[in-house]
């Protein structure tokens, strides 16, 4: 008979097709990763991995294994959170795809008080590219995905929960931070820090920009991070001003390694959605956590500007 946790430590194993690192999501040794995969195999009398070396590799048989694993996992949590509902009690495990630095910082408030009136729930925050969120929603891998955009998707379902203000960082010793305030033409005149063309801050800025005939091509930029959390330390190494998510720079500005300067008749506001992919059933947790969120009582932990 198949064993539930030697099937979980198969799936991250195939997720990650490193044992060590496979041992360290799941908080167990990497021999023990070994002797449950190794198990398995005897179990079923196949190998699931080619091994080379040190190194691993999901074979064929594996990639088929992969889904009906999947689905065998949410079968049995979701037998789980049945019984444990009828006893008035939510329980269970919700993975949430972050895509966004603002959904860092924010969705951990939420998950901190969710958790409060559902002590027996465990979350697992997947940090990454939105792509990626999104890839592992369409699949199951993931419940539920924060994105700063709506990327049309199958059986997705978007739905706005908060907002992140845009701001402008500057080394304290530019020029820009003795002014206090620049206008729209003297974003022309510095070279700049920017996101990734595509990402939800660059869609932002462009969107805000078009509505006085500019945009980002007009800008100088000599320099591209796809990661919040780098440009606001490029910024503190004083490479040059760059537009950040104000949650994401809210450490560096109380400690005044950076400086915040507004722009003059520019507000940037970015959207962040929470998504779920309805072409799934969808657990007693998943439903839980979605509902709480948007709750009216907990429109405190959800920043809105628009």
């Amino acid at each position: 008979m198949l064993e539930f946790n030697e099937l979980k430590v198969f799936l991250v194993a195939a997720e990650t097709e490193n044992f060590s690192e496979t041992g360290r999501l799941l908080q167990i040794s990497q021999p023990a990763v070994s002797g449950h995969i190794h198990s398995l195999e005897q179990r079923l009398k196949t190998q699931l991995f080619d091994r080379t070396g040190r190194n691993i590799r999901l074979n064929e048989v594996g990639e088929v294994l992969v889904p009906m694993v999947r689905n065998l996992l949410k079968e049995a949590q979701q037998l789980e959170e049945f019984m444990a509902l009828r006893k008035g009690a939510v329980l269970g495990q919700l993975t949430i795809g972050c895509s966004t630095a603002a959904g860092k910082y924010i969705l951990p408030k939420i998950m901190a008080r969710f958790m409060d009136d559902h002590p027996d729930v465990r979350i697992m925050c997947d940090v990454g590219p939105r792509g990626r969120a999104l890839d592992r929603l369409s699949t199951g891998e993931i419940d539920l995905a924060v994105s700063s955009l709506r990327v049309p998707r199958r059986d997705v379902e978007y739905l706005h929960f908060a907002d992140d203000l845009l701001i402008l960082i500057t080394p304290p010793d530019h020029p820009w931070a003795q002014q206090g305030c620049i206008t729209l033409n003297d974003l022309l005149e510095y070279p700049l820090i920017m996101r990734e063309t595509g990402s939800g801050t660059s869609i932002t800025i462009n969107r805000e920009l078009a509505q006085f005939d500019m945009g980002s091509e007009m800008l100088k930029v000599h320099l591209i991070l796809a990661s919040t959390e780098a440009i606001v330390q490029a910024v503190i190494e004083g490479i040059g001003p760059a537009f950040v998510s104000r949650l994401s720079a809210t450490t560096a500005l109380e400690q005044r390694l950076v400086v915040r300067v507004p722009v003059e008749s520019l507000r940037l506001v970015q959207r962040l959605f929470m998504a779920r992919h309805t072409g799934f059933h969808a657990t007693e947790v998943q439903r839980a956590f979605w509902d709480f969120t948007f709750r009216p009582e907990n429109k405190d932990l959800r920043p809105l500007f628009t």
